[in-house]
């Protein structure tokens, strides 16, 4: 387990004072990164190494909004490492322990000279420490929905989303598709899948899907080929929905 600390500032928070999605995608990419700059697979050592870590997919489930001021802690459980894969779980919570997010998530080693998965070496995920799985359930990794889909917007990827693996970051594809959700209502589980990488001068389009309650929000070139699918769901109405 590994853990950090920090407080929720004004310049994070949405127009209501809340950390938005994705705000904590970004304070649980930092957890997971500050994790390994603390071992000696730091940042620095796996771009001279031509190395890094994809994350493939989130399992995001919020429990109570986080405010401006909130202090938290963010703490981070590998586990499953084997391969070239390692699966992470992650809490929020105040400093009272109140939980305010879980999730789950699977990460791959990368060659980037290749740009292909590589077996991780035993002495990293020795370094990092492995944790039991975790007993909440997340369900399917994969997101399922083949209905049709409305096209919302064209973007074309600029400076400001590419990060130091060459390719638009992945809080960049969940800013965007948070964005379009906005009006859709309110959520409190979100599933989002990475399927390729996007790079600078790439048209990304932007699509909507609907199904069952659940809201659907793909970014794919203007091919079809897909970067990332999200889907966002209030599991309230859901279960309350299925038990009328």
């Amino acid at each position: 387990m590994y853990e950090i600390q920090t407080r929720v500032g004004f310049s994070t928070t949405d127009e209501n004072l809340r950390l938005p999605l994705t705000g904590i995608i970004n304070l649980l990419q930092d957890c997971a990164t500050f994790h390994s700059q603390d071992t000696c697979y730091t940042s620095q050592w796996l771009k001279e190494n031509h190395r890094a870590w994809f994350v493939t997919d989130w399992q995001v489930r919020l429990h109570k909004p986080i405010n401006m001021g909130d202090n938290v802690t963010v703490r981070t459980y590998p586990y499953n490492a084997r391969g070239m894969l390692a699966s992470r779980y992650f809490t929020i919570t105040d400093w009272n322990e109140t939980p305010f997010v879980t999730a789950n998530s699977l990460w791959i080693y990368m060659d980037l000279d290749k740009m292909a998965p590589t077996r991780t070496p035993d002495e990293m995920f020795r370094t990092y420490g492995v944790s039991a799985p975790p007993t909440e359930e997340f369900g399917k990794r994969k997101i399922q929905f083949s209905g049709e889909m409305e096209t919302l917007a064209s973007i074309r990827v600029d400076e400001t989303m590419i990060d130091s693996n060459s390719h638009v970051n992945n809080g960049k594809y969940v800013s965007i598709a948070e964005h379009f959700l906005s009006k859709e209502g309110v959520f409190n589980f979100y599933r989002i899948e990475y399927r390729n990488q996007a790079h600078l001068g790439d048209q990304m389009l932007v699509r909507r899907g609907q199904e069952e309650g659940r809201v659907y929000i793909d970014i794919t070139d203007d091919e079809d080929t897909p970067f990332m699918r999200l889907e966002a769901v209030n599991e309230d109405r859901s279960n309350t929905g299925s038990n009328a």
